[in-house]
Formats: C-alpha cells, structure tokens, sequence
C-alpha cells in the first residue's frame, strides 16, 4: 500500500510515513500522529496505511491528494518568506516544537489560504456545487477548508452536492464530502437516494461503494468486535455470536433494554460516540506497537469536541473507563439493536427463530416447564384475540375461565392448542377482510379526490378567463367615462373571481356625497370589516394546505374593500387616504389574481394581505385622531 504514496511526513518531512489524515489528505509519521490523536477526531481523522481498514475509494482519495501536493494548501503561508514561522525538521524535538506546529497548522488554521472578502458563503456553496461534478479533489478541499458547507442543498436544482457526486460518478468526491460530514443518507426533490443518481446516470458499479459508506459505523464496530464484516452484496448487517467475538462479550439483558427505549437522536448520538471511542482503541493499540516513537502524546479517552456540551463530552469520555468485556458488550447490543431498527419486522422474525433454537443456559428445563411456556403462548394469543376486538368496539360477552392447569395428558394439550390457533386464524382472517376493505374504500375516496381536483382546476381556468374579461370591460367603461366626460373619473374597482357586486357599489356611490369627506364612524366601521376579512384569510393560510379554498376568503376581502372604497369621494383631497385606497384595491386585483394561479406560492398571497392591512391600518389611524 505505501508504494502507492510518494510523500514524506506533511508535518516534519519525516521519510517514513504510516499514518493518513483521511479528512486532510495528507500522509504523517508516528511521532506526529501521537499529536494529532490528542487533537480529536473531529479534527483529524487517522488510519494507519499498513494496519487499518480502507474502502478503495477512500484510499484513491488520499492517494490523489496526497501524491497532488495538497500540502501545500495547508501550508500556504510559509512559503513566504516574510512569514516567521519555520516548519519542524525530523531532528526536533516532539515537544514543544512539533506539537506546537501541528496545532497551529490543524487546530488554529493559521497557514491555510483564506478565501477572499469578496466571496460569500453562498458563493463558496455554489462553487462546492459545481466543483463536485468534477475529478479535481484540490478544488473542493479548498472550497471545504474555507468554510463551504458539504450538505448544501441547491433549491434551484433540488438536490445536494454529494448528489451532484454521485450522479458525475466521482466517487472520491463522494468521500471527501463524507469525510467533512455530508449525510448520505439524504434524498433529492425526486426522492432519489445516492444509489439512485449513480444507477440513473450509468453508474450501477458505485452501488457496492456508496453502501460501504452508508454502513461505515456498523461496518467498523463488527470489525473491532469480530475481525468480520458482512458482504453488502448478500447482507447489510453481519451480528456475531458471543463465541465469535475476539472478547466474549457479557450477556446483559437489562443494558439491551435500556439501549431499545432510546429515542433514534439519543442512539444515534450514543453510537457515534461509540464509534469515536472504538477509532481511538485501535489507534492507540496500533501506536503501543511503534517501536519509533521517542515521546508520545498520551490519549486516555476522547479529547474534548467544542461543538458537543459538556455533559456529552463528559459521558464520551467515561467510554474508556470501560473494560474490554464491557466494551464488547456494548458494541454486540448496539448490533443488534442497530438492525431492530433498521427493520423492526425481519428482526423480530429472526429473534423468534433464534429463541426456538437457542437452549437455556440458566437452568436445565423440565417437561412441566415447557407445558407452562406452551400455554402462555396460547394465554398472548387469547389476548390478543379479544385485544383486536376491544380495539374495533366488538361486544365481548363475560367470560369466566378456569386456571391453567399442568397436564400431562398430550391429547388435552394438543386439543387446546388446535382450538387457540383456530380462534387465531379466525382473527387473522377476520384482520385481512377489514383491510382489504378499508383500502377499498381508501382507493375510492382517492379517485374521487382526484375527480374534484380537475374539477376545481376546470373552473379556476373558466374563472380565470371571466376574470379576464371582466377587467376589459370595466377598463372600456373607464375609457368610455373619460372620454364623454359625463361622470367623474372612477378609478377600476378590483374584479372578482365569482359574481361583482357593481350594482351595489353604483348605488352606493349615487347615494354618497362626492364633495364632502365620509363620516369617521362609518369609515371605521368599514375598515374594521376589512380587517376581520384579512384575519381570516390569515388564519386559512395557516389551516390549509391547497389553493382551492382561499377563493372564498378572498371574496369577502374584496367585497369589505369595495364597500371601504365606495364611501370616499373621488376628488379626496388627503393624498395619504386616496395612497391607501389605491394600495388596497391594487392588491385586492393582485391577491385574486395570484389565488386563481394554481402555481403561486403562500408567500405571494401572504404579502398582498400584509400591505393591505397595511393601508387599512394607514385609514383607521387617520380617522382615529
């Protein structure tokens, strides 16, 4: 494996290089990597190239950055020679020299090349984007170092970068985005996995190596408990025997509970601490090895993760007070319990099958033992029987049963056991016609779903085309007044998508004095109608999921507007109330337009609402004063 690496220590120039930084692409010696486990894994990722287990595209990815120089980007600033600051020689000692450089290298960041003023981190994200679909590895790391988040998510395009990797087939970019944290579990738009975007864009073969990196963590825990790790191409999951673990893990039923009521956040969090721990044994058992090593940085449990509480912190490095028996033990019920949850349903198949094949260890058991497991089994499935019908509120008549009684009588036995299992394929039959004809009814209800949606989009085009019309006409009465000059100028009143009250705003408006300002409680009135009408179009958007129904809201909007607008005069000589009284029949047309779009967003009609109510409060306050 080293032969494929041409490169020294990256951080004293050592010849003899064994470890890799896995997130920062560069090869060290065992006396810096002593420093660099003290730094945590948050901060570098080490394997060793002669003792570690490499997936091959994780190791092609430290090979090309490595042999491509990459070095050079963590180093950046020493290769100016105004720059104080010297790298270490071989010859220096660990401490304080070497330890001090590789902190302020790794830790602090205080050589790498800074992005410029003028890149945002939206810009860093979009060239991460684009950077990806390529095979230049030195690109994306140094849009990653700068500060470039690998979970991007691109609303445009509708999916992440890691998708953007694996669709371009770049698998080594595909780990490097791991490496710095990217989830590959997510989904795009399309609800396409990884997986799914390298098999649409003809790359079938990376399946095997995007599942390796899915699985990493179980993967790395069965390595460490049993030297094995399952086959992808046949089982995702490989759970050890005790027999077969290197330490014979303890059987502790309580622990595998207390593990089950977890909730998924607090076992995921608990396993990738288990995983830090696990990548910290090994390193460190690795390291006892090296004959090298003059001065060693000690690492008796996880460093301290700045990103973590304290109290996290605290229990992670409590793993290590673990023996190797209780360690094991650990790691074989978090096995088992990552495939519970991953599929509860096949787990408990299995589980069934193993307790009828596994013996007792506890004590050796008796026929009458036996006899009473067999009747409890059929005590669960009596219960369950009536549980189901409890369940569907079927009346169930008091019954009155005698104690279950030890008989050594076979035919008894077996004629109760034929009558529970009778009642219980009963109940199961009796289960599958219910569901047959729930999912009937749910097909039915469905289609008919389906029906009223086109039926409501048919009418929202024929609403929309009257809506159309109607604006023409009213725009050539305007034009009609204007020119004949036999009536003041009106201003166009906002059309509606149903039936528009004109006959009631042309009487309203003959009935009111176009000279004289309108009467303050009758306008307040008004716009207190307008306001009620907005609160409850808000209140829709917020209880309903579809364009559809807003419409009524909408209507009673523009008609609290109209009757709000009809009671000003024309020739309003306050510029702040006609400024109003446009923005709320402006919007009014707006807010009706964009309900009738079946494509506009909630937002749309959100802001139309705001800046009405906005001039409806403009109107009050004037009138309060």
């Amino acid at each position: 494996m080293l032969d494929k690496f041409k490169s020294v220590c990256a951080d004293c120039c050592y010849k003899d290089v064994t470890w890799a930084i896995v997130n920062r692409g560069l090869l060290i010696c065992d006396e810096c990597c002593s420093v660099h486990r003290s730094l945590g894994r948050h901060v570098s990722q080490l394997k060793s190239l002669t003792k570690g287990y490499w997936r091959s595209s994780q190791l092609n990815m430290v090979q090309t950055l490595s042999n491509g120089g990459i070095n050079s980007l963590w180093e950046h600033s020493l290769s100016d020679t105004k720059f104080a600051k010297k790298k270490p020689l071989p010859t220096d000692p660990l401490h304080p020299n070497k330890a001090e450089f590789i902190k302020a290298k790794h830790l602090d960041l205080s050589y790498i090349l800074k992005c410029r003023n003028s890149d945002s981190q939206e810009d860093l994200n979009q060239q991460l984007h684009s950077s990806v679909r390529t095979s230049n590895l030195e690109t994306s790391l140094r849009l990653l170092i700068q500060g470039a988040d690998p979970n991007y998510y691109h609303n445009d395009k509708g999916n992440h970068v890691i998708h953007v990797a694996a669709s371009a087939g770049q698998m080594e970019q595909v780990e490097l985005l791991i490496s710095y944290g990217a989830d590959p579990n997510v989904v795009d738009n399309h609800g396409n996995s990884l997986i799914t975007c390298a098999r649409l864009n003809g790359f079938p073969d990376l399946e095997e190596k995007i599942t390796e990196c899915l699985f990493e963590v179980t993967d790395t825990l069965c390595m460490f408990l049993c030297n094995r790790k399952p086959d992808h191409k046949t089982e995702n999951f490989f759970l050890p025997e005790p027999t077969e673990c290197i330490i014979f893990p303890i059987t502790n039923s309580q622990i595998r509970s207390r593990l089950q009521q977890l909730s998924n956040t607090l076992f995921e969090e608990l396993v990738m601490d288990v995983f830090d721990e696990v990548d910290r044994r090994e390193n460190e058992n690795i390291s006892d090895s090296c004959t090298r090593v003059r001065d060693q940085t000690l690492v008796p449990f996880l460093p301290v993760n700045p990103e973590l509480s304290t109290m996290r912190n605290q229990g992670r490095q409590k793993l290590a007070r673990l023996s190797n028996e209780e360690f094991a033990t650990l790691l074989w019920d978090i096995l088992h319990d990552c495939k519970r949850r991953q599929n509860p349903f096949d787990y408990l198949a299995d589980s069934k099958k193993c307790a009828e094949e596994e013996p007792l260890y506890d004590s050796v058991a008796s026929d009458e033992d036996y006899a009473i497991a067999e009747e409890i089994v059929n005590i669960c499935k009596i219960n369950l029987i009536y549980a189901y019908k409890i369940a569907n509120k079927k009346h169930i008549p008091y019954q009155c049963y005698p104690p279950f009684q030890i008989d050594s009588n076979d035919s008894v036995k077996n004629s109760a056991e034929e009558s529970v299992t009778k009642n219980f394929n009963s109940l199961k039959a009796e289960m599958e016609s219910d569901l047959k004809s729930r999912l009937i009814t749910s097909e039915i209800r469905i289609s008919e779903l389906v029906n009223q949606v086109f039926e409501l989009q048919r009418k929202m085009d024929e609403m929309k085309k009257e809506n159309v019309e109607l604006r023409n006409t009213i725009q050539h009465r305007q034009d009609t007044y204007s020119e004949t000059d036999s009536a003041p100028e009106v201003k166009p009143r906002p059309t509606s998508l149903y039936n528009i009250a004109q006959q009631y705003i042309n009487s309203s408006n003959s009935s009111i004095d176009r000279t004289n300002s309108p009467d303050a409680e009758e306008v307040l009135r008004k716009a207190d109608q307008v306001t009620k009408r907005l609160q409850e179009l808000s209140k829709t958007l917020r209880s309903i999921e579809y364009y559809g129904a807003f419409a009524p809201c909408v209507e009673n909007v523009r008609l609290a507007v109209a009757e709000l607008s009809a009671i000003f005069p024309q020739g309003a000589t306050e510029e702040i109330i006609r400024n109003a009284v446009r923005t709320l029949n402006t919007n009014t047309i707006r807010l009706q337009a964009v309900c009738a779009d079946v494509d506009a967003t909630v937002d749309k009609i959100r802001n139309c609402a705001f800046n009405m109510a906005k001039a409806n409060r403009q109107i009050l306050t004037h009138f309060q004063c």
